[in-house]
This record gives structure tokens, sequence and C-alpha cells, in this order.
């Protein structure tokens, strides 16, 4: 193969699946291998208790099962260990606004001095519990009233840069770490959830207007809103699609598994009746006994739950002012936003247009991840592409070793028999 691409791998570990993909970057992403690991509930082990609304909180199991989708992905595509990317979620997840200022006195800005703006801004206190995982470098107000992104040049009185600083727990960031030591693959960055997703399915256009995403995974739901091309806001709430099959279990006295299937098989999210919900739905128990569920009380523990969910993220808009900057609507992806009328509930809901995210994305295994629910993973390779390539992280990365040739895989073949 003479594919000289540099590769990366790409981990999305959620709260009800672990998902590794290895890529080759460049003028495109292209996927060459892929694996995903759901987690099952069975007699003998049940998976869901490894993490808990992005929490892990089995680092041995959590970490057998990334080494294994990580080793997958790699046979997958032939090629050796190297660097990945992965996502953290959880209600530990914080953006914070900082900002430092520089008196000018009519000098023009030059390259050191916003070298120290941006690094001063970095500089700011934060709680004990929390790291800075990450950073954007946002417009700088010139003379306290003008923004621009680039004063280099500019002669000003003053100028001042804003920096929106990403910050996670130290616990939760210590752990993800421990659990990815279980395989032999360094982490070259870990990246709030949320701006993975937004990478695989929103536009540059969307940014720029003012777009909010809502990553409704398993265990949590993941909210980043964007405008004038930046992080505004972002906020990791711990409730998701795992929530909903819970409630359906206890409401409907049926297994985990089956409220699971009947959530994305039968169930949809309906503000008014619809005409026929009374009729039922014929099924097998946990017990084996035919039983006869109502339709009716099933879209109806859906739509409570996810009233729940999208009121939690109106609140935090509402609050932080956000509705007015978000011109270009909401858009919802991951596993959640695969429920049957979705797009229209949350329209409904927040007044606003809504759209289901889909990762954009062309080339082998396609089929397989344009998908909502591979929008972290697949927003991990992208994160690779545009920011570890060519710019501010190109140093603390070690690419993958060229693939091994089909023809020295025959070799071997032939050697080992």
């Amino acid at each position: 193969m003479g594919m000289s691409g540099k590769l990366i791998f790409a981990l999305d570990v959620g709260s009800s699946k672990i998902v590794s993909l290895v890529g080759s970057l460049g003028e495109r992403v292209a996927i060459l291998g892929i694996s995903s690991y759901y987690f099952v509930n069975s007699k003998r082990n049940n998976d869901f208790t490894m993490m808990s609304n992005g929490l892990i909180c089995d680092i041995e199991r959590t970490g057998q099962k990334i080494a294994q989708t990580l080793h997958e992905a790699q046979i997958n595509a032939d090629c050796s260990t190297g660097s990945l990317i992965t996502n953290i979620a959880g209600n530990h997840l914080r953006s914070l606004n900082s900002q430092s200022l520089q008196e000018m006195g009519s000098l023009p800005v030059n390259a050191e001095i916003i070298r120290l703006l941006v690094e001063d801004a970095k500089r700011v206190d934060i709680p004990n519990s929390y790291d800075i995982i990450d950073y954007e470098v946002q417009e700088y107000l010139v003379d306290g009233e003008h923004l621009t992104l680039n004063p280099l040049e500019l002669s000003c009185k003053t100028v001042e840069s804003n920096v929106n600083l990403f910050l996670s727990g130290k616990i939760p960031l210590a752990n993800l770490k421990k659990s990815i030591r279980y395989s032999s693959f360094e982490v070259a960055k870990i990246v709030p959830a949320p701006i993975l997703s937004a990478l695989a399915v929103l536009n540059d256009d969307e940014k720029e207007l003012g777009c909010c995403l809502i990553d409704i995974g398993a265990g949590t739901t993941d909210v980043v809103v964007y405008q004038a091309g930046f992080v505004r806001y972002m906020v990791s709430i711990p409730i998701g699609g795992e929530d909903i099959t819970r409630d359906i279990a206890s409401v409907l006295k049926v297994a985990r598994n089956l409220a699971e299937d009947l959530k994305l098989t039968h169930g949809s999210c309906n503000y008014h009746a619809v005409k026929s919900t009374n009729e039922g739905i014929n099924l097998i128990d946990h017990r084996g006994e035919s039983v006869l569920i109502s339709r009716k009380l099933l879209n109806d523990v859906i739509s409570e739950r996810m009233k729940d969910i999208l009121q939690i993220v109106k609140t935090q808009l509402d609050n932080n002012q956000l509705y007015d900057i978000i011109d270009s609507g909401l858009v919802i992806t991951g596993g959640g936003a695969l429920l049957t009328n979705l797009k229209e509930f949350a329209s409904k809901f927040f007044d606003i247009k809504v759209s289901i995210g889909v990762p954009r994305y062309e080339g082998e295994f396609a089929d397989i991840v344009c998908n909502p629910k591979f929008s972290t993973a697949i927003g991990a390779l992208y994160f690779a592409n545009e920011f570890m390539l060519y710019n501010k992280y190109a140093d603390e990365f070690k690419f993958v070793a060229e693939h091994n040739s089909t023809l020295s895989k025959i070799k071997n073949f032939f050697k080992n028999m």
C-alpha cells in the first residue's frame, strides 16, 4: 500500500460502547481500520457498571476493553501502535474565559507580545481539582472596542487577549489515562467530547453563524455552542440514553436489554397523542412469558425523560444568554439522536430549527460510521487532521509507522506455515 500518510488512532470511550478508529491524515481523512465494543448486560457480566455517566468506575475492565478495541483496529488497519486522540466527558468538564491586557502606548503589537498575552491568559487561577486540557485563542480586543483575529503589527493603545480554557477534573482525567495504559498506545491529546463531535458534524458556516450542538450519548449529554467560529460555551450533563432505557425498564417492568430494544424499535418521542397509539406491543419478557406493552406508555416514558434532558440544555442556554447567538439553530447527534421523531420533538420544544447531525465522511467504512453514534470517534480523526498535522500540537505527537505491505504479510504467512 503506497500510503505514506501519517496515521493516528481515535478512541471514543463512552458509557455504552468503546470505539477505536485508525485514520490516515492529509488532504482528506481516510479510515483504515475500525473496531467497536458494545457493552453487554448478560448473566455473566454487566459492562454498564464499568462506566457511569461518562466516568470510569472500573479501571481494569475498561482498560482491557480499550486495549481490545485498539488492537483490533490496529490489526484491521495493519499498522503499528501509535498515538491516539481520545475524548473525555462527564459533569466535571468546564470552559472558562480568561483575558490578559497589555498597554501598548501606540506601539505596534509584535509576535512576542501576542505570545505573552496568550501565556498570561492561560495562567489564570483554576480550582485545585482541575487541569487545563486544551484551550482556544479567540478574538483580541483592541483599544477596548475593536475585535481582531490577528493584531500582529497593529498600532494601538491597548490589546487584550481572550482565551477559552477547557478544564477537566483531575480525578476523571487520571482514571482515563490509567485505563488507556492497559494498551501499548500513547495518548497524544484528550479533548472534550462535544468539541470532537462538533468537528465531525458541523460545517464552518454553522460555526460562524452560531450553532448549538447537543450530543446525546448513553451516559452524558454534551453541549457546545459556537459563534463566529469559536467555542462560546461547553457543558457535559450527566444524563443520557441509558437513563431513558432504565426508565422504560422500571416503568414497564422489563429487563434492561428488552427496554433498550423497545426504545429503538418501537419507541418514539411525541408531544401530542398520535393516532392509534393505544395498540399494544406483544413480546416475551425476561421470564419467558408473553406480555402486552402499551405503546402509549412506552412513548410517554421516552418523551418525559427526553423532555428532562432537553430542559437542562435549555436552562443552560437561557442562563448564559446563548439563544441570541445560535442563528443557525440546533444540531442533535450521538446515539440518542437515533430516537424516532426526535427532530420534530426538539424543534417544538426549543421553538428553533433542529437538525440531526450525521458525521461527514466519504470513503471506506462510510456505511458504518456515517451514523450519529460515531460522531465523537470521527471527530477525533478530524481533530488530529486539523490541529495536529500542522500547528500547535505537532510536537506532542508521534505518528504511526508505515503500514506493513501486503507482500510482507504473505511472506510471513509462508514463514509461519
